[in-house]
């Protein structure tokens, strides 16, 4: 019976030993300087609006630096905060090793479409809704939107295009919602994704979309039923155009419900 008590004693004693070495550990840590920063950005589809200079020094500006900084010291919140309101940041996670290193993981906005406006104007729409400014860097390999688009575009970068159909009175607004939701519906279906490169606002405010393959366009109008539209036109290509050719037709509109109609060349 005493071997079996000295047992559970040396049992728990171990334990309480090793939970005591390592609050030492955490604590001997927390008091070490900072003796690496270590970045991680995921850039997705190939969006290098950032590198991992861009990243350190926000850390440098907020007065953190390497073999001078107690890790003690260091708020990650605060980096990922700044970090967050880059134009070109989706997320930052910022975490601590017992090492006294410091990991940032950040991932970058992806850009959908890139719109342009009649006064020149020109801004990335991101796959969130998210209006995003152009970089000097880099320029994002995107489709394009132009055509009868007047509004301000710059005025809108930061926001949402959500936040921006409930705020701002204009008619371009509601134009940008649908083509997010059009271009957006698109990347979903590799073939849609591959054939459309350009998309373009005419003057009724209706959305036409410009293929890579064929002598056509093809006019959609809005959004409604975007998921119908495209499945018409799906065997409106495997149908009708695989046997007259792609080149028979001038417009093909699927603002029509069970219908296309088309208008020669």
């Amino acid at each position: 019976m005493w071997n079996r008590a000295l047992y559970i004693v040396s049992w728990i004693f171990g334990i309480v030993l090793i939970v005591v070495l390592l609050g030492a550990s955490v604590v001997s840590s927390k008091r070490a300087l900072l003796s690496d920063i270590k970045v991680n950005i995921d850039y997705g589809e190939g969006n290098f609006f950032i590198d991992n200079d861009d990243v350190t020094e926000v850390v440098s500006d907020l007065g953190y630096e390497i073999d001078s900084t107690a890790i003690i010291e260091i708020n990650p919140g605060k980096i990922e905060h700044v970090l967050e309101n880059n134009a070109f940041i989706e997320s930052a996670e910022v975490y601590e090793y017992l090492n006294g290193a410091l990991h940032i993981d950040v991932q970058v906005r992806q850009p959908i479409v890139r719109i342009y406006s009649q006064n020149g104007q020109s801004v990335y729409l991101d796959e969130n809704g998210k209006f995003m400014p152009l970089s000097r860097r880099y320029s994002s390999r995107t489709p394009i939107t132009n055509g009868f688009i007047s509004i301000k575009l710059n005025e809108l970068i930061g926001t949402d295009i959500n936040t921006a159909v409930d705020s701002i009175d204009h008619p371009d607004i509601d134009v940008i919602m649908d083509l997010f939701q059009v271009v957006s519906k698109c990347r979903e279906d590799e073939f849609w994704k591959a054939q459309f490169n350009q998309f373009y606002v005419n003057a009724d405010h209706e959305i036409e979309l410009i293929p890579r393959v064929g002598d056509h366009i093809v006019l959609v109008g809005n959004a409604n039923q975007i998921d119908k539209k495209l499945k018409k036109l799906s065997l409106f290509y495997q149908k009708g155009l695989n046997k007259t050719g792609w080149n028979e037709y001038k417009t093909i509109n699927l603002k029509y419900a069970n219908q296309v109609v088309c208008s020669k060349s």
